[in-house]
């Protein structure tokens, strides 16, 4: 009995030894898992990781509606790095990028730990490829990434299809990788490298004291840009939309009601060609009568049967450009109230934080030229047609439309309606080497420093577009900033303080850009620069300025420019808008035009962000 006591009490003390070397074992191996997840988790807190945000707890909530509600004021930059350690103090090209690439992301918006006013930070979560992430609302990513140039792969984005995974978008910061893992949809960004300025040395030497403009519409102007919206004063908005394929009951009986003495007044006071004619008496084609109808389409016939043998080659061009021309439609804006709550890009206005009920809503008609009705749309630029209450408030957006220090990336349709107004500025700069003649390069007086480098830029601008590829870097979209900053005091000056006006009068009147220019050629800059023009009745005198009476065109230096108030202007003026005018558009032509705003009701809710 005593051994069989004895035998069980050794099993007893051997078993609990096993039990007791097991539990000792196990809780060996978890003190070394937990040690080595401990030691992970510090390496993503570290500042090799996460930079000057390792003071901040890891997991970040960044809100466009907050950004735009604080107004905040970006400026977006290349994301350069931190110093190798804390404490280190080495130069710009000794910093390394953060492993945590959402930092890299901070970074290039120019968000730093200090601006904690900006988005809300939280508990760290669970590490995702040994980083800790930031999490992300699917649409406020979307919205950032859109006012950053950024661009989708896919031949067509789409607002109802789900978003593909795994997918890439780029922009001129870099490229934004989305995957799906455990912790759902995986977003990682990359930066391209580091692109050296293009404009030459001595301009950003010069510019580098001026300060960068810091406009409190700059967000909310880049926000609707990439929804098709133009940003106006007093937090106004205008939106252009697309074409509404059905009738509108106005349609109907679209000619306006005039009385026998209108209809004489206006066909005999103002300049109408053949077709205007036509369309001012009978309406659109269908509405004319038929034998007069009949008699309009025999001779067209009759015409192109017979070309005569000697100028068929010049008969043939026309033909081919009337057939190009049949596919630009003219566009007809008519205003739509609430064109915007029953379209997509409301509801992205909404998401985004921004009002719409101080939108100015319309949508357009596509229709040939002579069909367009020009007692009620008299006002055009390019192929846009208008009345004047649409063409005041195309004049506030383009007017506010200039360089804010980065790429400007609006929608395609957008891009289109911007170019509309500069498209007769691009048709100069395609025929011409230099803006402004080598006359312009003459030092002037000391307060005009700034005048004579903005004309030096637009040169060098000019130069780089016509003989070498334009890749623009951040810094040079910077510095274009800068100098269109910079020429707004002399535009508009104390003794007249609207001479913005001048900016809008080398959109509207074409000619008026192109014959300064001629002036320029063969005239004293001195004596340009003191010379003064007169606005009065919607008529821009420019007889006094020198050269202008040899009249460089028919109209003897007098142009017909609505909504330009009255007033005197300075050559100085003058040349600073022109100047103005030419760095906008160098600006807006290197466009990185987006298209990722559509992924904003596919991408899913929450995007974690290593």
């Amino acid at each position: 009995m005593s051994r069989a006591t004895n035998w069980l009490s050794t099993v007893s003390s051997v078993a609990a030894a096993l039990v007791g070397m097991a539990t000792l074992l196990t809780v060996y191996i978890a003190a070394l898992q937990l040690s080595s997840q401990n030691r992970v988790y510090r390496l993503g807190l570290s500042w090799r990781s996460l930079g000057l945000w390792k003071s901040k707890v890891a997991k970040s909530a960044l809100r466009l509606a907050f950004l735009v509600r604080k107004q905040w004021k970006p400026s977006i930059i290349f994301p350069p790095g931190f110093p190798k350690a804390s404490n280190s103090d080495v130069e710009e090209s000794d910093h390394v990028q953060a492993k945590a690439s959402w930092v890299n992301f901070m970074q290039a918006l120019a968000l730093s730990p200090d601006n904690g006013a900006l988005y809300e930070m939280q508990d760290a979560p669970e590490l995702v490829n040994g980083i800790v992430p930031m999490q992300w609302t699917g649409k406020d990513l979307v919205g950032i990434c859109s006012i950053l140039g950024f661009q989708s792969h896919e031949s067509k984005p789409s607002f109802t299809s789900p978003m593909p995974l795994p997918m890439q978008w780029s922009g001129p910061l870099g490229w934004m990788q989305f995957r799906s893992n455990s912790n759902g949809c995986v977003a990682e960004f990359r930066r391209k490298m580091h692109m050296f300025n293009q404009i030459s040395e001595n301009m950003h030497r010069y510019w580098q004291s001026y300060d960068m403009p810091h406009e409190s519409y700059f967000l909310r102007s880049r926000l609707w840009n990439s929804i098709n919206g133009f940003c106006l004063p007093d937090d106004g908005t205008l939106y252009l939309g697309g074409a509404d394929k059905h009738e509108r009951p106005q349609e109907a009986e679209d000619e306006p009601d005039l009385s026998q003495a209108q209809l004489l007044q206006h066909l005999t006071s103002s300049d109408l060609s053949e077709q205007d004619i036509m369309r001012t008496l009978f309406g659109k084609k269908e509405n004319r009568p038929k034998a007069l109808r009949r008699e309009v389409e025999r001779n067209g016939l009759a015409q192109a049967k017979r070309p005569p043998e000697k100028d068929m080659a010049k008969f043939l061009d026309a033909m081919l450009r009337n057939t190009m021309d049949s596919l630009n439609k003219i566009q007809v804006l008519r205003p739509c109230p609430g064109l915007l709550s029953v379209s997509v890009q409301g509801e992205l206005a909404y998401s985004r934080g921004l009002r719409i009920e101080k939108c100015k809503e319309y949508d357009r008609k596509y229709t040939e030229p002579e069909d367009v009705d020009t007692l009620k749309h008299p006002h055009k630029l390019g192929n846009l047609y208008m009345d004047e209450g649409i063409l005041a408030l195309m004049k506030e957006a383009l007017l506010l439309l200039k360089p804010d220090g980065f790429y400007f990336s609006p929608t395609c349709a957008l891009y289109h309606d911007v170019w509309q107004a500069y498209k007769h500025i691009e048709e100069q700069s395609n025929k011409l080497m230099q803006i402004f003649p080598d006359s312009c390069n003459l030092q002037p007086p000391q307060n005009e420093t700034c005048l004579y480098y903005a004309m030096n830029l637009c040169n060098e601008l000019q130069k780089t577009r016509k003989t070498a590829r334009a890749v623009f870097s951040v810094d040079d979209m910077r510095l274009l900033a800068k100098a269109s900053c910079a020429l707004k005091p002399i535009i508009s000056s104390q003794q007249n303080d609207h001479g913005n006006d001048l900016v809008w009068a080398m959109l509207s009147c074409p000619e008026l850009s192109s014959d300064l220019r001629k002036l320029l050629e063969a005239t004293n800059l001195s004596e340009f620069l003191a010379a003064k023009a007169k606005s009065e009745n919607g008529i821009l005198d420019c007889t006094s300025l020198p050269g202008m009476d040899h009249a460089v065109n028919e109209k003897a230096g007098k142009y017909n420019i609505l909504l330009v108030r009255d007033g005197e202007f300075t050559g100085t003026q003058i040349l600073a808008a022109l100047s103005d005018v030419f760095v906008t558009y160098f600006w807006i032509e290197k466009k990185w035009v987006t298209d990722v705003v559509a992924y904003n009701h596919t991408i899913p809710q929450s995007v974690t962000m290593c």
